[in-house]
């Protein structure tokens, strides 16, 4: 046995010990891709609105602003809806989970909006607000 052999055999021989001690290359070739784990939300998605203001300058303008919380963030969709004697004008995001809507409703009379939020799930939550249209 040359000197060469003397030195290599015994890792060739480890190597292949190892690889059969764990088990071995997996039959047939490569191993399958590991299995996609479904995420799940700790908790639901909430939507909250956490004020709705009137901003008068002679005209029932008012401005509501709302939050999403909980959920799979990021939120990816966040919708103002006028019910009830409101109308949308301008809905903008505020930041993470925080948006804002201006609009304008009816003076002396109840408004109603409704805000919905939807996390990167795909679930969904909406809540409603009613304030008193004051000019």
């Amino acid at each position: 046995m040359t000197a060469f052999a003397r030195v290599f055999r015994p890792t060739v021989l480890l190597v292949s010990l190892l690889a059969s001690a764990c088990g071995g290359p997996p039959e047939g070739g490569d191993s399958s891709a590991p299995e996609q784990v479904a995420r799940q939300a700790l908790t639901p998605v909430t939507a909250t609105i956490t004020s709705c203001a009137m901003q008068g300058f002679g005209r029932p303008n008012f401005t509501c602003d709302g939050t999403a919380t909980g959920g799979t963030p990021p939120y990816t969709f966040f919708n103002w809806t006028g019910v009830a004697n409101s109308t949308i004008f301008t809905m903008m995001p505020m930041g993470d989970g925080v948006s804002r809507a201006n609009g304008r409703c009816t003076a002396s009379l109840q408004a109603q909006v409704n805000y919905t939020v939807m996390d990167s799930l795909g679930a969904s939550a909406s809540t409603d607000a009613f304030f008193t249209c004051t000019p």
